[in-house]
């Protein structure tokens, strides 16, 4: 199947509209489930600008809603966070990173919880946490039909079309392997859609593959065993919280490494499948 960056362009207004009835109903969740907590309950009501605003990416690794309940690595440590250290916090979940990005840049949000690495343009460009824990890159792609991945290493994408999520760091490794290489690989990405959503459409073959987290890769792997995401894209790299100021960033670094030494980190890290 060859590549097909045009063909997703065509369907992009049907595929945005369907997107914003699902971003509306997942709104609506999220502004619920504030309120199903006595710690985010009491966030709503402060108006004394003490409380956290942390906009956090939905992800199968980093926030979900199933049914009644919310879970999500990044999102039980800021919980215990916000309960040892009586910091009020308001979660804002999305799906498209600029979307946060942009409003931590405008002050409408104090923390960016996404698939974030603390590389050189990341520091740059935001204030940065250390390290919530690591991760890693990998190629999402349709196994063929003897189960077979057609890359099976990263090397072999010299040439080829990928896709990530817009304004995504992803981009500069990318930009660097193509240099290693001595060849371009043509990297694209579509307003609007999350790392699961470039997962969906390379199982549905709408696109031929992606880059996104490794967590969140073998996660929707599970449920699309057509999917194969043996590949890393990267060594493991420090995943951090963008901030919107250094005094807020220093605190949670504290806050961190503190936490770090707990059980309670140590226990999270081996349900979320970090360790």
């Amino acid at each position: 199947m060859p590549d097909k960056p045009h063909a997703i362009k065509g369907r992009m207004p049907l595929l945005i509209g369907l997107l914003t009835v699902v971003l509306a109903m997942m709104w609506a969740l999220g502004q619920c489930s504030h309120r199903r907590d006595a710690v985010f309950a009491q966030a709503d009501k402060k108006a004394d600008g003490d409380t956290m605003t942390v906009a956090i990416e939905m992800s199968p690794l980093l926030y979900q809603r199933k049914g009644d309940s919310i879970s999500g690595l990044d999102y039980e440590i800021v919980r215990m966070l916000s309960e040892m250290h009586g910091k009020p916090v308001k979660f804002r979940p999305f799906v498209p990173l600029h979307f946060a990005l942009d409003g931590l840049s405008s002050g409408k949000f104090d923390v960016v919880i996404a698939a974030l690495p603390a590389t050189e343009r990341t520091r740059r460009e935001y204030n940065m946490t250390d390290a919530v824990y690591t991760g890693r890159q990998a190629l999402v792609q349709l196994r063929d039909s003897s189960g077979r991945a057609h890359i099976t290493s990263q090397e072999q994408l010299a040439g080829h079309h990928v896709w990530i999520v817009e304004k995504s760091p992803y981009a500069d490794r990318l930009k660097n392997l193509g240099a290693e290489l001595g060849d371009t690989i043509y990297v694209h990405s579509l307003p609007e859609y999350s790392a699961e959503h470039l997962c969906l459409l390379t199982a549905s073959g709408e696109i031929e593959r992606a880059v996104v987290d490794e967590k969140t890769a073998r996660r929707l792997a599970a449920d699309y065993p057509m999917l194969d995401v043996s590949v890393p894209v990267s060594f493991n790299q420090f995943q951090s919280w963008a901030v919107g100021g250094p005094a807020l960033r220093d605190s949670l670094n504290v806050w961190l490494d503190e936490f770090r030494r707990t059980s309670a980190y140590d226990s999270l890290l081996v349900r979320y499948g970090q360790r």
